[in-house]
């Protein structure tokens, strides 16, 4: 199986899309017995592809075989999941959230919004409202078609850069009024940290475990150190660089771009010295 240019979100999506590109109507058992070769239990292969299990490495090792493709690959997507699903599990502990984080679907709100801002013009200029939907309402890279994303979270993506008048709705067309969505409440917090961890991790093991490839990822770490009370500035000048940079480079959506995400933290460091 060739491979695609881009790689699906999750390794659940890699096992479903498998399955449905072989072709011949693959069910899931007959997916275990034949190409997995009983590998694996087909109950357990549902449950993988709806996200309630994780593969074994060795699985994901027999699958690239199967799609012809670097094993290092889905490798990174298996143990990048494995890292949002812990971390997910960490944060319902320290939160107080309004709602339990049982799957990582929650992250789903923060890209959605960031992609729903990325799909607007960025002269400004004034799209119908169908078409933005269209451009953002799917989580890009999941098997998901479009019409299956859940209109209550569309709905909340829309209100939440109302509210924040990231977007201006007016006889069935939609304009961008800014570019950068700053979370508040707890929920938000919560999905961009969950979110924030996805992109960390991905970054992490782009570098780590696919070296070779030219992911687009940039990973840095920079460190200085700053008086106490010129943090706040510090924080100021780096929001208007960021946005600066935003700016300069960002283009239409189309198929010839990529979405690009960019979450950044500057944090001090606390050694423990008095």
């Amino acid at each position: 199986m060739a491979e695609k240019k881009s790689s699906p979100k999750r390794i659940r999506d890699v096992f479903y899309e498998t399955r449905v590109l072989m072709g011949r109507d693959y069910t899931i058992r007959r997916f275990a017995e034949e190409v997995l070769e009983s590998a694996i239990d087909p109950v357990m292969l549902g449950y993988i592809e709806k996200g309630k299990r994780f593969p074994s490495d060795a699985l994901v090792r027999r699958l690239a075989v199967i799609r012809k493709q670097d094993p290092h690959e889905l490798l990174a997507l298996l143990w990048r999941d494995r890292m949002l699903h812990g971390f997910g599990k960490e944060l319902k502990r320290v939160l107080t959230a309004p709602r339990s984080l049982t799957d990582i679907e929650d992250a789903d709100l923060a890209v959605l919004t960031s992609q729903a801002i990325a799909a607007l013009p960025d002269d400004g200029s004034a799209t119908p409202v169908a078409e933005w939907r269209k451009a953002f309402r799917s989580v890009k890279g999941q098997r998901r078609k479009d019409q299956t994303v859940e209109p209550e979270l569309i709905a909340r993506v829309e209100d939440l850069l109302k509210q924040r008048e990231l977007v201006e709705i007016n006889a069935g067309n939609v304009r961008r009024r800014g570019r950068h969505f700053v979370a508040q409440t707890t929920e938000e917090r919560q999905t961009l940290a969950l979110e924030f961890c996805a992109l960390f991790a991905k970054g992490l093991l782009d570098k780590l475990a696919l070296p070779e490839k030219n992911t687009g990822t940039y990973l840095r770490d920079h460190y200085f150190n700053i008086p106490s009370e010129r943090i706040p500035e510090f924080h100021k000048k780096l929001d208007q660089a960021m946005q600066a940079l935003s700016e300069e480079f960002a283009d239409d959506a189309n198929a010839k771009n990529r979405f690009m995400n960019i979450l950044v933290t500057a944090t001090p460091y606390d050694s423990g010295e008095s």
